[in-house]
């Protein structure tokens, strides 16, 4: 498409304004693209448009800037503090909103910061953050910020002449210090012969010097994009993480290269250090655990080194890679050496200036990997904190994404112990945090996290047909994921997904609808056998499997459930943790109780889960019908008392356990004593 203006300047007419887009209107007009794109066919930028330019040809205001909106490839909004309070500056970035251009749409920030200098249709744009030219100087001195304006219009110069940018800023310098070369040396023919020619053969060396840091900065810039921009970009493409990890790998390779021969070798290692921060993130979600701990120790060495040379994002980096060493280990299923990471992150963090936004996230990382060792107190320690931390903060997108993270885990908490109505409240709260964000596949995540234990929460306090929808709606959100089998985080919280949902009909005694969603649940849960952390929710899966069988009548497909279940449960539950422990002599002590009928072993497993882990609604669910058969009524009456005050969902699944039980044949004479004591709560 071609257009009559490639720029429009929507400015307030305030005198700093206006001098700073006065000036910007002729740089931009007669920058020349160098020789070399414009022998490629790029044509830079022939014609600008701003107001006091073009009213006086036309009187009709609205119509003279209506039209040029209309008609112009790219907006640059020059934003002050001022900005905010003209109206006809955010009725422009409207328009070109609408026309469908907002990704050419380029704030300019003179003065002030986003949130107070930029009008506030502007503030809407995803990602406008990221194409901000920022020429603020102390003081405003034009002069100053002119020179920087002069590197940072190169990104709007780009996008007219549809080149690219890291091409264009290389070629932009090296023509700069050749231009530089040449006027050195007109200047030095006034010297002596010998003088000039010496002079002229030290700026020629100066001149090689400044083209091979030129070269070098602009291969770092390339560099940070494949690093950080690309990578952030392709985690919003479900199945692009093998592709990431193989890009940074390459990456690691470059980037070495240019450490050995860089000048500002501190900055480069730095970089280096990122790539494989990032690398590490992709193989663990590719679960290679192992590949993503030697990338993630990589990192540490630098930061290390970093941090002994005196550089001053050294210690703060590093405190950051600590945290990120430990959610590997967390996601592997490795809890004690992720509580060990996490703790000395958090010292690390006490010692510099860290972003409070990290601060947060790691207290929430260590309090969700004190859920599944089953550390109540010290996680809910761990939540407190961090949402102390998030309190007194801005409400920016980083860091309610951190409160909406750690409320999630809070919830979970919560639920696991039984307080329903607490984790509600954080689920809730979790929720509502989640819609805040901008729509990205991370925060879509979060999301059906979220009202999956919304759900479950629903669904154990007897309110069924709000669980479904609840499931339902997270289901929909999370059919993007499902398909992506190549992440292991998502295919987790999918099986998650189904096994509740699968949980959700077993409860109301569906149990064909019950076992399509857990049958779901394992296919997804099988890509995760491959790690501790995965084996153990495989398993759970096929226990889940086996209880609804049992209830379905099916026996001989029970029993194999379970059996294969326990065995693939057993050599992965103690190294897990208090939890998983807990959990497995608790699957266990069902097993002996319906399809052993050896009610002395049932009781010792189950006592063992509840020694393990007090508050696991499924280990005192299952002491009370280990009690219930093996005679130790007043132990049975209070424990079944207890469980069905947690809300009507878990009464009925009682009332129906022991319907099962009893046509199964497992026969108590105290059974109308247990359903009087659930059916008064």
């Amino acid at each position: 498409m071609s257009y009559d203006y490639d720029v429009f300047f929507s400015y307030r007419h305030k005198p700093l304004d206006s001098q700073i887009t006065e000036k910007l209107f002729n740089l931009i007009e007669s920058y020349k693209l160098p020789d070399s794109l414009r022998n490629k066919g790029y044509e830079g930028v022939k014609r600008a448009f701003r107001d006091t330019e073009e009213l006086s040809v036309s009187r009709v205001l609205t119509a003279t800037i209506d039209n040029a909106l209309q008609n112009t490839n790219c907006l640059i909004v020059v934003c002050s503090t001022d900005t905010p309070f003209s109206e006809w500056v955010d009725r422009e970035v409207v328009v070109f909103i609408e026309r469908g251009r907002a990704g050419h749409i380029y704030p300019l920030l003179i003065n002030g910061d986003p949130e107070t200098s930029f009008p506030p249709s502007l503030k809407k744009i995803p990602g406008i953050e990221k194409r901000t030219l920022d020429i603020r100087t102390p003081g405003n001195p034009v002069k100053k910020m002119l020179a920087k304006a002069e590197t940072e219009l190169l990104r709007v110069i780009a996008d007219v002449a549809g080149c690219p940018e890291d091409e264009l800023l290389r070629e932009h310098r090296l023509r700069r210090n050749r231009n530089l070369f040449v006027r050195t040396a007109a200047a030095a023919a006034g010297f002596f012969a010998v003088g000039c020619v010496s002079f002229l053969l030290m700026r020629q060396a100066q001149l090689y010097r400044d083209d091979a840091a030129t070269h070098e900065r602009a291969s770092m810039e390339i560099l940070n994009t494949l690093t950080y921009e690309l990578p952030d970009r392709l985690t919003n493409i479900p199945g692009a993480y093998g592709k990431i990890a193989d890009l940074l790998k390459e990456n690691t390779e470059d980037i070495n290269r240019i450490i050995r021969l860089s000048t500002d070798k501190e900055y480069a290692e730095y970089e280096a250090a990122a790539n494989y921060e990032k690398l590490a993130n992709a193989s663990s979600v590719l679960g290679s655990y192992e590949d993503a701990l030697n990338a993630e120790e990589q990192a540490i060495g630098i930061y290390r080194e970093l941090v002994e040379s005196g550089y001053s994002k050294g210690q703060a980096a590093l405190a950051s890679a600590f945290n990120n060493k430990a959610t590997i280990y967390h996601t592997s299923g490795n809890y004690g050496s992720a509580a060990a990471s996490y703790t000395e992150a958090l010292d690390a963090m006490h010692e510099t200036d860290v972003d409070p936004v990290i601060l947060a996230r790691t207290w929430g990382n260590a309090g969700a990997n004190a859920v599944s060792m089953g550390d109540t107190a010290y996680a809910a320690e761990c939540f407190e904190k961090s949402l102390r931390v998030l309190d007194g903060m801005e409400k920016t997108a980083d860091a309610i994404a951190a409160a909406a993270e750690t409320n999630y885990n809070y919830g979970v908490l919560l639920y696991r112990s039984g307080q329903y109505d607490r984790a509600e409240e954080r689920l809730n709260t979790a929720a509502e945090e989640c819609r805040l964000l901008p729509e990205t596949l991370l925060n879509r995540r979060s999301l059906v996290q979220t009202l999956s234990v919304l759900a479950a929460c629903c669904m154990d306090q007897g309110r069924f047909s709000e669980a479904d929808e609840r499931y339902l709606q997270a289901e929909s959100a999370a059919e993007i994921f499902a398909l992506d089998t190549e992440n292991l985080n998502n295919q987790l919280m999918v099986g998650n997904l189904y096994n509740n949902h699968g949980l959700c009909w077993n409860i109301q005694g569906n149990y064909t609808e019950a076992d399509r969603y857990y049958a779901l649940a394992s296919e997804h849960y099988r890509h995760l056998s491959g790690s501790p952390s995965g084996m153990a929710v495989y398993a759970v899966s096929l226990l889940n499997r086996g209880e609804n069988a049992f209830k379905a009548g099916t026996m001989e497909a029970s029993r194999a459930f379970f059996e294969e279940g326990l065995q693939l449960y057993a050599p992965v539950c103690t190294e897990l943790g208090s939890y998983h422990t807990a959990q497995y002599h608790a699957w266990l002590s069902y097993y002996e109780l319906i399809h052993l009928r050896d009610y002395r072993a049932a009781l010792s497993d189950a006592r063992t889960a509840v020694d393990t882990q007090p508050d696991h609604v499924l280990a005192n669910l299952n002491l009370a019908y280990a009690c219930l058969y093996s005679g130790d009524y007043a132990e049975c009456n209070r424990l079944f008392g207890i469980l069905a005050s947690l809300g009507e969902g878990q009464a009925e699944t009682i009332r129906m356990d022991l319907e099962v039980q009893q046509n199964a044949g497992m026969e108590s004479e105290h059974i109308p004593a247990v359903l009087e004591i659930i059916g008064k709560q």
